[in-house]
This record gives structure tokens, C-alpha cells and sequence, in this order.
């Protein structure tokens, strides 16, 4: 993950991490288009190095190493979170305890090696401003013509897009979600050509969960709750209330994109 962006969300790192979100993170099938896409990449541009970027507990790796994708390949999973990459327990794994900003293709790669990058929602955590630069120094550490496949939270709606980062404003968090449209085009601009997209499996939002991942009181939550009602209504495509607290809905994308020549 991302140096000084994690904040209060390090008490669910570790043990808790793969019951959050009723298990989102953890299971097999919710990461199978995900994965299907990683494979399908790699079955027409072999790669050397595999590395997920932000990849916690080694949850994908560990998935991907139980396919046939090749006995030759090296698995990588580089995180900020200690308590994260000590749960990365599957043989063939190698955990790197970096931040992402600060990572460099020589932490992972020999030269002469092919790399293949994989991430799964990480980038909200670099905010609007930091949405380009992070993509331009994850695109430096890539040649030309190698891989980079991310799930990434999306919105084809600005109202939605709004509510949600109304949301997360309010959560006393830097994080931030774009348009479709806008991160295809920060993703070209890096130096990233986007060859395929596709739908990946809805993230439901309760407030439970939130108020423990960020450490919000009961009052403070309920004020959250009547705010985002009264601007943005008690129900619309990714915002809803329930008795108690709030649902939302993060739509994800999966992204297949390929190093152009350098921006």
C-alpha cells in the first residue's frame, strides 16, 4: 500500500483484513474476473516477475500461484504493511515491505527480466492530485510493451462519482474516486495504453464496517448519515439507508493496460 495513507485503517491489517467487507477481499470468486484477466495477459506476453502493487495479505498471488501460469515465474507482493505481509504465507511468495512511491523496478527485477504489474484498489488512496504523478512513476518502472492490470474503483456517473467522494470526505479521508473516462485518459497520458476494460464485482459499503475501518463514533456516524441523506437523498444507485446506519456501493473496473512508448 501507500506510505501515510493508511492512517486509522492499520487496526484492520492483518487477522481481521479477510472478514471486511463480508470477506471481499478474501474470496476466490469475487477475484476470479480479476485474475482471469491477469491470466489471459500471460498467456500471450509470458513475464518473469509477476508483482502486485499494494498487495496486502498476498491474497491474489496466492490465487494466481494455484494455476498453472508457469514454475519459472517469481511472485512478488510489495506492501507498506507489516502486519499485512505477514500473512503472506503461500510457498513461492516474496513479500516486499515498500511503499509504492517509493518503489523501483531493481526492487523486484534483475535485468533482462520481464515484469508484469497487478494491483487491486489502491489507487483511490493517492487522491486527484497524486492520481497522474502516481501513475507516471508506476509507468517508469515498466518497459516498454509490459503489462499492468488493476481493479480499480470507477464511476460512469458524476452524481454517483459526487456522493461517493462526498462520502469519503466526510470520513475524514483523502481518498478519491474518478470518472471512467477521466482515469482512461490519465492512464494514456502516463504512458499507459488501455487495450481492454471490463466490469468486476461490486463493493458493498456498510457503515459498520466504515466505522470501524476509520474509527468513527456512533454520533459521528449517524451525522455522516443525515448529511449524505439530506444532499444527496436516502436512496440513489450508490448510496442507501437502512435502519440503523448506511449502505454504499464502490463499482469497480478491471483495466488491462500496456507500456506505450515513454510520455
Amino acid at each position: 500500500m501507500l506510505k501515510d495513507h493508511i492512517g486509522t485503517e492499520a487496526v484492520i491489517h492483518g487477522q481481521q483484513w479477510g472478514s471486511l467487507h463480508n470477506g471481499y477481499f478474501a474470496d476466490p470468486i469475487i477475484a476470479r474476473p480479476l485474475l482471469n484477466a491477469v491470466i489471459d495477459v500471460l498467456t500471450h506476453s509470458p513475464a518473469d516477475v509477476i508483482v502486485d502493487l499494494g498487495g496486502g495479505t498476498g491474497f491474489l498471488l496466492s490465487q494466481l500461484a494455484a494455476h498453472d501460469i508457469g514454475p519459472a515465474l517469481t511472485l512478488k507482493n510489495i506492501d507498506c504493511s507489516k502486519a499485512q505481509l505477514a500473512l503472506t504465507d503461500t510457498a513461492g511468495i516474496s513479500p516486499v515491505h515498500k511503499s509504492l512511491e517509493d518503489f523501483k523496478r531493481i526492487d523486484v527485477a534483475a535485468a533482462g527480466q520481464r515484469l508484469f504489474l497487478m494491483m487491486r484498489s489502491v489507487l483511490h488512496y493517492v487522491g486527484e492530485n497524486g492520481l497522474h504523478p502516481f501513475l507516471r512513476h508506476i509507468r517508469a518502472q515498466a518497459q516498454e510493451g509490459e503489462f499492468f492490470v488493476h481493479q480499480t474503483a470507477s464511476f460512469d456517473n458524476k452524481d454517483d462519482a459526487a456522493c461517493l467522494n462526498a462520502l469519503y470526505n466526510y470520513l475524514h479521508t483523502a481518498k478519491w474516486y474518478p470518472m471512467t473516462n477521466e482515469l482512461t485518459r490519465s492512464l494514456a497520458d502516463s504512458g499507459w495504453r488501455v487495450t481492454n476494460t471490463m466490469a468486476a464485482p461490486t463493493l458493498l459499503l456498510t457503515s459498520d464496517d466504515l466505522a470501524l475501518r476509520y474509527a468513527l463514533d456512533a454520533t459521528y456516524l449517524a451525522h455522516i448519515r443525515d448529511k449524505m441523506a439530506r444532499e444527496f437523498g436516502a436512496k440513489n444507485q450508490v448510496f442507501s439507508l437502512t435502519p440503523s446506519g448506511f449502505h454504499a456501493y464502490l463499482p469497480y473496473r478491471i483495466f488491462t493496460c500496456v507500456a506505450s512508448l515513454s510520455p
